[in-house]
């Protein structure tokens, strides 16, 4: 698998699919697709871990600034396919306060319909 994060549409919803490893080497692939969904207008984001099963301190840090800039720009942001230690990670780290833990990307799209 490679290191990238790649992106994907569905009507105003943008999903970026994390690689199994996130760490500073993801971040300019991270940022590539996330200002391809914002420049596509979406109004969700969902960050897809399910592939992902390492995430060091730049890659926490990483998603900390991704969330930033969404929520900034009035995007509303999920996340699913975290272990429960990176759940409570990011709790622990407060990203819980800027974005919503769902189960599924299913979930998600349902959320973002209602």
């Amino acid at each position: 698998m490679s290191e990238e994060v790649t992106c994907r549409q569905y009507d105003t919803i943008g999903f970026m699919d994390f690689p199994r490893d996130v760490t500073a080497q993801t971040r300019d692939t991270a940022y590539k697709a996330y200002n391809t969904l914002a420049r596509a207008r979406v109004t969700a984001v969902g960050l897809n871990f399910e592939e992902s099963d390492y995430l060091n301190s730049a890659g926490i840090g990483l998603v900390i600034s991704l969330v930033e800039d969404a929520a900034g720009a009035g995007r509303t942001v999920y996340a699913y396919g975290l272990s429960p230690h990176y759940k409570k990670l990011f709790g622990m780290v407060g990203l819980t306060d800027r974005i919503s833990l769902v189960s599924s990307e299913s979930e998600m799209v349902e959320q973002c319909s209602s």
